[in-house]
């Protein structure tokens, strides 16, 4: 019983979320914008799965010319997070800035004036995990060493998923006389929770999601 482990290559972002309009600024918006963020420094450093894909982050975060999105929060990122905000239809509810899964698929709006790339999200509109969700988050990491945007909780946060792991373990069971085997599995995403340099920013949790959102070059 020994875990097996996949992750991607390249910086993770440090973004994290800030007061805008009075509330913070959301979650869903930071997790795309890291996901974002990622994706262009991989294309800057000549990846060849996304060089092609230049200009997802761009000066001061605007459609102007080509930069290179950087690891921690600055203004540019301040203005690509504030746009997606926006165009994800994020609300303030309880003192938190918060996204219905069916809205977060709007990160179309940002990426089509930019580049080619496009995205693929998969949602439970209930908060409920389902496996295939869970699936198509871990398949971007083992397939093709891209993070997901996955969403944990009960509808209450969207981290970035940048390592799985599972664990096939067999468990002997046994009613009455009857005795037999069963396959058992354990899953974890290691996320990068958008809180910046906080302490608790990089964490396991369980890989079960009703959330997954991946970028495609």
């Amino acid at each position: 019983m020994t875990w097996s482990y996949w992750t991607c290559q390249g910086d993770q972002t440090r973004y994290s979320q800030y007061d805008y309009q009075g509330c913070p600024v959301g979650c869903g918006p930071v997790a795309w914008a890291m996901s974002i963020g990622w994706a262009d420094r991989r294309a800057a450093v000549g990846d060849p799965y996304w060089a092609p894909r230049w200009g997802l982050y761009r000066q001061n975060g605007g459609t102007g010319a080509n930069a290179v999105a950087p690891v921690v929060l600055d203004p540019g990122i301040t203005n690509v997070i504030s746009e997606l905000h926006n165009e994800l239809g994020t609300f303030c509810i309880d003192n938190q800035g918060a996204t219905f899964p069916w809205s977060m698929d709007s990160v179309w709006q940002y990426l089509n004036p930019r580049t080619g790339t496009w995205r693929i999200s998969h949602w439970n509109s209930f908060g409920v995990s389902e496996d295939y969700i869970r699936n198509a988050a871990a398949n971007s990491i083992i397939y093709r060493g891209a993070p997901a945007v996955i969403g944990t909780g009960w509808l209450s946060h969207y981290p970035l998923a940048y390592w799985y792991a599972e664990q096939r373990r067999v468990v002997r069971k046994s009613f009455l006389w009857w005795s037999w085997d069963e396959v058992e599995w354990d899953r974890s995403f290691f996320v990068n929770n958008g809180w910046g340099n906080d302490a608790q920013n990089f964490a396991w949790v369980p890989a079960s999601t009703w959330f997954a959102g991946m970028l495609y070059p």
